[in-house]
């Protein structure tokens, strides 16, 4: 695998080949016209729809909520670049440096692996009232389920699972949500932000069964059933697994997604972006592979950067995610620590601070947008002292969790 030193010089003719038309797809598609490369690029989607916004799917439940669109087709077209929806890619030829989709093979210089993930799933198929929530199709049909009424079962208590009970309850739904873990959001916050998150749902009415064995999602036409708890439809989101199938006999290392170098290179002019890439983080020094829209982004724009340069430089990132549930804005910046601390900021909101050695590695904060804000940029680069961070986001009230 290469290095992540510099590359090859590249010419302005050389056919770029993205496959997967999300947001890390379209970002790299439109930041390599705005990097000034006047070769082909060719958009590649299993979906044969207009490139739209995955995220806000689960906020959007409301009647007149529509699809957000990405960008519309007449723009990509309008800058020259090809988008074929529907037409999935299947295989990779490295050796004849092929794509291999559903309608025929198309050739690059550069290929872009933007495939994203898929929803993991549960050992036995849905039922009839039931969805998984990752296409505009399941989005479609959980809004019909929300406008019909009655209640919701969520299994899963992560982002995705508490923004649809969220915006289903908001509806007038009676919303049931279901974890294996003790806590909601095991692997998006603190634990001491977790619960502050948990009593939000349970004030407005939102019924959490947590740490319970592992749910099965039974029904018929009429409705769903989960661990016991009968509701008019379900929907499931137990995590997501990266969809890299089509790349298996490739010969690129795969292991939790495409393994890249620190510049998200898999290989000679082969690259991955997004939910799919598992690239060595220059932040970190280590594999990381991070299922967040900002890093979708920045994924995008800086392959797009890579490629028009034809050098591939190092891609170190500080995670950052965010939530809209109930009205509230959570937000996470870094990572996990050994021990939390509770601060108030300013304003009261509670802020989290997690910490190693006496350094901050993450802040998380409820309703506090400039903290975050400010977090962000004071952990830029380095992982701060915690009376250094106090300091600098006037955060008061220390109280060690754990």
């Amino acid at each position: 695998m290469p290095d992540g030193g510099a590359g090859s010089a590249r010419t302005s003719t050389r056919t770029v080949v993205i496959v997967g038309a999300s947001v890390a797809g379209v970002r790299c598609a439109t930041a390599l016209r705005d990097a000034g490369h006047d070769g082909r690029i060719v958009l590649l989607d299993a979906e044969d729809e207009t490139p739209y916004d995955k995220p806000p799917l689960s906020k959007n439940l409301a009647p007149d909520d529509g699809v957000p669109l990405l960008v519309e087709r007449g723009v990509l077209g309008a800058r020259g670049i090809e988008f074929h929806g529907g037409r999935p890619a299947v295989g990779l030829d490295l050796s004849r440096r092929v794509v291999e989709t559903s309608d025929g093979v198309i050739a690059f210089d550069d290929l872009v692996i933007a495939s994203g993930c898929r929803p993991r799933r549960l050992p036995a198929p849905l039922p009839p009232r039931a969805t998984y929530v990752r296409t505009k199709d399941d989005w479609a049909r959980l809004r019909e389920a929300v406008a019909r009424g009655g209640r919701l079962l969520v299994v899963g208590a992560g982002f995705l699972g508490l923004e649809t009970a969220a915006a289903a309850r908001r509806q007038g739904m009676q919303v049931t949500v279901f974890d294996v873990a003790p806590q909601v959001l095991r692997r998006g916050v603190p634990a001491s932000a977790a619960e502050i998150i948990a009593a939000g749902h349970r004030e407005e009415g939102v019924e959490l069964r947590l740490g319970i064995s592992s749910p099965t999602v039974d029904g018929d036409a009429g409705g769903a059933v989960v661990d016991g708890v009968a509701g008019d439809f379900a929907i499931v989101s137990i995590g997501a697994v990266p969809a890299v199938d089509w790349l298996a006999g490739s010969g690129l290392a795969l292991d939790d997604g495409v393994v890249c170098d620190s510049g998200l290179r898999a290989g000679e002019g082969i690259w991955a972006i997004g939910d799919c890439a598992r690239w060595h983080n220059a932040r970190y020094g280590e594999l990381r592979r991070t299922e967040h829209w900002t890093t979708a982004t920045q994924h995008g724009r800086h392959v797009a950067g890579s490629i028009a340069a034809g050098t591939a430089t190092p891609f170190g990132e500080l995670p950052y995610v965010w939530s809209d549930q109930f009205g509230r804005r959570i937000q996470t910046v870094g990572v996990g620590g050994d021990e939390e601390i509770t601060c108030r900021a300013p304003d009261g909101a509670p802020v989290v601070l997690s910490v190693r050695d006496d350094l901050v590695t993450g802040v998380t904060t409820i309703d506090a947008q400039a903290v975050c804000l400010k977090a962000r940029l004071l952990l830029r680069d380095e992982d701060r002292r915690v009376d250094e961070v106090r300091g600098a986001l006037g955060l008061g009230g220390l109280a060690p969790v754990r």
